[in-house]
């Protein structure tokens, strides 16, 4: 039974949860920006976690109707933030993907190609020898 005194500690963690959820989009809406590419970029997740938002923000809508009271949203703020702040930025991230940068790919020229090629890390230079020689 959730009583008064853990009720806030359950409001402490979703707004925990509510700024996670606007940290973890910015890096990738921020660096698509400044690449003015989504090359690279999955949009499968993208995509499934905007359906899931907008179902979240269905349901909530349909259970306030069938109930007859709009408890639902004011009740469980951060449910609704966080379907909110999923939808925003997914919208955002579609946008670059399919209007704004969508024709912008980035080209492998034979100088990027061995570039590619390369291993990050070369624990000898024997592997380096190798590493050309193939």
């Amino acid at each position: 039974m959730i009583t008064s005194n853990n009720l806030w500690k359950s409001s402490y963690c979703s707004l925990i949860q509510v700024c996670m959820t606007l940290i973890k989009y910015f890096p990738q809406a921020l660096m698509n920006f400044v690449r003015k590419s989504t090359d690279g970029f999955s949009i499968g997740s993208i995509l499934l976690d905007f359906s899931g938002g907008v179902l979240n923000y269905s349901q909530m809508v349909v259970q306030s109707i069938d109930q007859d009271s709009w408890v639902n949203f004011y009740g469980n703020i951060g449910k609704v933030m966080i379907s909110l702040v999923s939808i925003f930025y997914d919208s955002i991230l579609m946008c670059q993907h399919y209007v704004l940068y969508r024709h912008k790919k980035v080209l492998i020229t034979p100088e990027n190609s061995k570039e590619i090629k390369k291993p990050l890390i070369s624990s000898s230079p024997l592997d380096e020898q190798i590493h050309d020689s193939v």
